[in-house]
């Protein structure tokens, strides 16, 4: 789950805390406002302990419990 995890889009410069998660959009707090993402053809990088994971969205296009990170 990526819930509380910081997080950017490939590409933009969208970047921000994932609020919410669906099967195929993340929700994240942006600026203090709420961006739904979709996941499948986005590419992100998740921000975890100083580390920077890259995620193909086609990965992660699952509910977020049918996946581990």
């Amino acid at each position: 789950m990526l819930i509380g995890r910081d997080v950017s889009i490939k590409d933009t410069n969208i970047r921000g805390l994932v609020i919410d998660e669906t099967k195929n959009t993340l929700v994240l707090l942006v600026n203090g406002k709420e961006k739904r993402i979709i996941k499948d053809k986005n590419r992100f990088v998740v921000y975890a302990n100083a580390n920077e994971i890259k995620i193909r969205g086609e990965e992660i296009n699952l509910r977020p419990w049918e996946y581990a990170i």
